[in-house]
């Protein structure tokens, strides 16, 4: 059967996410580190389904999803979360029909800037980012920390934690964070950047440290590169390329 390119549905999120960790895994042991993702419950790609559907497409062949793409629009930025393709299915093309539909839902929701992280080692992908106008920006550096480590860092003041409900103040107050540092974070080189773990959720990097009380590790020991589309040429300094 031919291959059918079709808005995702709730029911291949669960598919999908393992078609990206097999994806990831099979990329980062090919350049000697090992399998380095695992599985965990699409919450908040079925958050995004629900929110905003034009961002997530599979690529389908007989009932067997072979492609990925997702991507999330908060105010005036596009962002690409996940473009993967199943390890046996590469090289067909899926990844460039995946990303232009993923480039429309940016077009259609009148994104002005739009941006993207991958590994620095994946060269496939960074050509094909290239081609549709995404270019290298700057590298990202993740290290590896035990949580008790942070933990013996933090200041005297204890921070504190705030379940988040689905209300009106809260909702205002993360669209109000994400406004002050989603921008600053992408487009202005701001160096105490931010983790973004949501549409509507952006933390500071203080409070990322505060929310590794509650995981193992807080970052991967691992070299990304963010791409971005402003109006500049490519750069491939050893600084940003490795």
């Amino acid at each position: 059967m031919p291959l059918v390119y079709r808005p995702a549905l709730a029911q291949d999120l669960a598919t999908a996410e393992a078609l990206v960790i097999a994806s990831i895994n099979d990329l980062t042991e090919r350049h000697g580190f090992g399998p380095m993702a695992t599985a965990s419950p699409p919450n908040f790609q079925m958050f995004s389904l629900k929110d905003d559907p034009g961002g997530l497409w599979v690529a389908e062949d007989g009932g067997d999803i072979l492609g990925f793409a997702w991507s999330w629009v908060c105010g005036d930025v596009w962002f690409l979360a996940q473009l993967f393709v199943d390890p046996n299915q590469q090289g067909r093309g899926i990844g460039n029909e995946l990303i232009k539909l993923t480039l429309e839902h940016a077009r259609k929701s009148r994104a002005a800037h739009k941006a993207l992280i991958t590994f620095t080692f994946n060269r496939v992908s960074q050509g094909l980012y290239m081609r549709h106008g995404l270019f290298p920006k700057m590298p990202i550096y993740f290290f590896g920390a035990a949580r008790e480590r942070v933990l013996s860092g933090l200041p005297d003041a204890p921070l504190s934690r705030l379940v988040i409900e689905d209300t009106a103040a809260h909702m205002k107050a993360l669209a109000e964070i994400d406004a002050r540092t989603i921008t600053p974070l992408m487009f202005k080189g701001v160096k105490n950047r931010g983790l973004s773990i949501a549409k509507t959720t952006t933390t500071t990097i203080s409070e990322a440290t505060a929310a590794a009380e509650s995981a193992a590790k807080i970052c991967l020991p691992m070299r990304l590169m963010r791409f971005s589309q402003p109006a500049m040429r490519a750069r491939t300094s050893s600084s940003l390329v490795s």
